[in-house]
């Protein structure tokens, strides 16, 4: 089904950001399907992220988060996308997510009539393979970091830590980036 498309289509690609665990990795890649077979686009993966100062727990919610960051800005530079989309600048938990532009927003302005640049934001659909998608699951904390980084992934709140009794609270969704949770383990340890 990520082959067949409408006869209008030409050809166009559909991008998944597919997202993947081992015991000892994390592994995002944006992907798309052709008749041959499948095709990457981009990937990383958290074993590269001692690179930028993250040395130990690769496979955390944290090293989720900053993987999916990863991916997000490589691709977007691959694809020269990145001044456009430059995504969160502060991480604060609250929910952000880029708009398609309907067609007449791509062609005018509304306030100032003048034209506006056609480029869409880089869209992609979430695939978790065989992983089960519970509230606070590591999958929702790589498409959190693949969308703060610049990517267009449709999605809710609701499956992200934090999300309790029909309430959102990015509080909780910034702890568990920043890893509060662990250093609080790990000084309760100290004790």
């Amino acid at each position: 089904t990520m082959v067949l498309q409408d006869k209008t289509k030409y050809n166009t690609p559909k991008y998944r950001l597919v997202v993947r665990f081992s015991n000892r990795d994390v592994t995002a890649q944006v992907i798309y399907s052709t008749i041959q077979g499948d095709r990457v686009v981009s990937a990383a993966y958290s074993h590269e992220l001692p690179r930028f100062g993250v040395k130990l727990g690769l496979t955390n919610c944290a090293a989720s988060y900053c993987t999916g960051l990863l991916l997000a800005r490589r691709l977007l530079k691959s694809l020269d996308m990145d001044q456009t989309y430059e995504g969160v600048t502060d991480v604060n938990g609250e929910f952000f997510l880029y708009k398609k532009l309907t067609p007449l927003e791509r062609k005018w302005n509304r306030r100032d009539k003048k034209p506006r640049s056609t480029e869409r934001p880089f869209t992609a659909l979430l695939d978790v393979g065989l992983r089960r998608t519970t509230t606070g699951s590591k999958v929702f904390a790589v498409l959190k970091g693949a969308v703060d980084g610049g990517l267009c992934v449709p999605h809710s709140p609701t499956r992200f830590v934090g999300f309790s009794d029909g309430e959102f609270h990015p509080e909780a969704l910034r702890a568990r980036i920043f890893g509060e949770h662990v250093s609080d383990y790990m000084s309760s340890l100290k004790e």
